[in-house]
C-alpha cells in the first residue's frame, strides 16, 4: 500500500505541538496518558483529553488474541488485566487550519480554511513477547516489531513493519522520539537503531484523502512503546 507519509506527532492538539501519547502501567492497570513528560519538548507533563475521544482499548495475549478485561473509555482511559500488549486508539476529531489559527472544528464550521484533517492516533505498549505480536493486531495504522524488542539493548537495530488495515505501508517516515530515522520500503519494513536505554517511543503517520465534506484528509498516526535494559 503506497500512502503519502506524514510525520505528525501529538495530533490531539496541533501538528507541531510535539505532545505524545503513552501508556503507563501499574501492576495490571494500564492507563492512557498524554502530554510532554516523555518528549524532549517543554510543556505540561500531562494533559487531559476528552473522554469521548477514546475509541478503542484492547488487551492482547502473546499469541495476538484479545484478552477480555475491564476497560474504561473515559478520562483517564484504562485497561485492567495482565496484558502482554495493550492498545488504545483515540481521535480528537476534525481540525482546520485558518489564517487566525488552528481550530478543533470541521472545515464546514471554521470559516476560511487553509487545510483540514481528521485525526486518529493509536498507541501500543509491549510488556511480554510472543510470535503473535509480530503481526498487526488492529485495522488501524500500526508499527509491528519483527522480533522481540524487549531483548534488545542500546545500539541495536529494531526491525519494524508498518501496517494499515492489515496491509503493509510503503514510504512512511518513522521517527524515534520525534526525530525521523527511516522510511518503510515497498513491503513496509524499516530498521530503527535504539539510542538510549529504558523507555522507547517510535512513531509514524500517514495521510489519506477524506471525502466526507468535513476535512480534506484523515491523518492516521501510530506509536510503539516498550522498555529495554
Amino acid at each position: 500500500m503506497k500512502l503519502q507519509p506524514l510525520i505528525l506527532l501529538g495530533i490531539l492538539a496541533l501538528p507541531a505541538s510535539a505532545h505524545d501519547l503513552w501508556i503507563e502501567r501499574n501492576g495490571d492497570l494500564h492507563t492512557l496518558t498524554y502530554g510532554h513528560e516523555r518528549s524532549e519538548h517543554e510543556g505540561e507533563k500531562k494533559l487531559e483529553y476528552k473522554p469521548d475521544s477514546v475509541k478503542q482499548a484492547l488487551c492482547m495475549a502473546t499469541d495476538g488474541q484479545e484478552i477480555k478485561t475491564e476497560k474504561a473509555l473515559t478520562y483517564p482511559a484504562t485497561l485492567k488485566g495482565n496484558c502482554s500488549a495493550s492498545w488504545f486508539m483515540i481521535s480528537s476529531g476534525y481540525w482546520s487550519k485558518t489564517p487566525y489559527g488552528t481550530k478543533n472544528l470541521p472545515k464546514t464550521e471554521a470559516g476560511t480554511v487553509i487545510d483540514s484533517w481528521l485525526s486518529i492516533e493509536g498507541i501500543k505498549r509491549i510488556d511480554q513477547w510472543g510470535v503473535g505480536l509480530s503481526r498487526s493486531l488492529t485495522q488501524e495504522m500500526e508499527l509491528v516489531p519483527q522480533e522481540n524488542p524487549l531483548l534488545l539493548k542500546t545500539g541495536d537495530k529494531l526491525h519494524l513493519r508498518a501496517f494499515y488495515q492489515g496491509k503493509p505501508v510503503a514510504g512512511a517516515t518513522v521517527a524515534y522520539f520525534g526525530k525521523p530515522r527511516g522510511i518503510t520500503d515497498k513491503e513496509g519494513y524499516v530498521n530503527i537503531r535504539l539510542q538510549k536505554a529504558g523507555f522507547q517511543l517510535i512513531q509514524a503517520s500517514i495521510e489519506l484523502p477524506l471525502n466526507d465534506g468535513k476535512a480534506d484528509k484523515a491523518v492516521h498516526a501510530s506509536s510503539l512503546q516498550f522498555e529495554i535494559k
